[in-house]
């Protein structure tokens, strides 16, 4: 296994770019970033091997990527703009340069994706691949779960749903489909995260869309109805339905229990943003319901 002395160098040779805000980058024993008048918005996650992802199934650029936009969204549901990153590693024994380099490359590639920086971080040995990161960003109004009013229409930025399945296929043994790759590294709306800012509450669906609003509802202490038949308005809906059907699997266990979309679920007093879906609305009461189901999944999104 190469030095820590030499890891380093690989990685700041990676993430270092010119940035007038950043006094101190990679390389010190701290970031330093120039401060402002914004107000700072922060998320921090973990990923362990074999827990979150398996080596088998997905490249060292997907699980960088992956783990990265789990984090992403976070800022993102806060109505916040991440800014820096700071990543730490557990690394297996004999984690080569070059493995290292292709996990740096998916952080990076996500990160640059939002115009976000990688400035620091640690790495240490461990049994098994663990990533975990930090990221800080400014918001200007933070948007909360506690912000639903009765009224609101409850918009989606994607269908919910495709990560579950490909977790599905990988799990018989499947290896390639459209599923698989949403699983192994999502495509995040950031672009839609960014015109939801005008909304009352939002979530990243990470453990799945029951779930979110869930939290949602008992936060903002207010009832949830969602449409069933709104659902054949979202893109993608129609095929994930088919996929299901030859799958053998209720949709609707994808679609309300699935995690790992990182698909943005909001509810909003004013105009729909372009591209989003209205899917139902904020009422009176306590409970999250979908009309049009009369049984809904009880267990959220596991990993494995």
């Amino acid at each position: 296994m190469a030095t820590e002395g030499e890891l380093i160098a690989a990685l700041a040779r990676i993430f270092t770019k010119p940035d007038p805000n950043l006094l101190v980058g990679i390389g010190d024993d701290a970031a330093v970033i120039k401060g402002n008048s914004e107000n700072l918005v922060a998320a921090t996650d973990m990923a362990v091997e074999g827990v979150h992802f398996k080596r088998e199934w997905s490249s060292l650029n997907e699980i960088g990527a992956k783990v990265t936009a789990a984090n992403l969204a976070d800022i993102f549901a806060m109505g916040g703009e991440p800014k820096y990153l700071l990543v730490s590693a557990g690394l297996p024994e004999n984690f080569s340069i070059e493995e290292l380099t292709e996990l740096a490359m998916g952080i990076k590639s996500e990160a640059d994706h939002v115009g976000a920086a990688v400035v620091g971080g640690d790495i240490s040995k461990s049994e098994k691949l663990v990533i975990s990161i930090a990221v800080f960003g400014s918001v200007d109004g933070a948007i909360t779960r506690s912000g639903a009013k009765v009224g609101d229409s409850v918009i989606i930025s994607n269908i919910t749903g495709p990560s579950a399945a490909g977790l599905h296929q990988l799990q018989e043994g499947k290896k390639v489909s459209l599923y698989i790759s949403a699983h192994k590294k999502p495509i995040v709306r950031y672009d839609l995260a960014r015109a939801f800012r005008t909304a009352n509450s939002m979530c990243d669906v990470s453990d799945g869309l029951l779930s979110e609003l869930n939290h949602i509802a008992k936060a903002s202490k207010v009832g949830i109805e969602l449409d069933r038949a709104k659902f054949s308005d979202v893109p993608g809906y129609a095929e994930l339905v088919l996929t299901s059907e030859t799958e053998g699997i209720d949709v609707w266990q994808w679609v309300l229990a699935g995690g790992e979309d990182h698909a943005f679920v909001a509810t909003t007093s004013g105009p729909i943003p372009a591209g989003a879906t209205v899917i139902g609305k904020v009422v009176s009461g306590n409970e999250v319901k979908v009309l049009g189901l009369s049984e809904l999944p009880t267990e959220g999104f596991k990993h494995f």
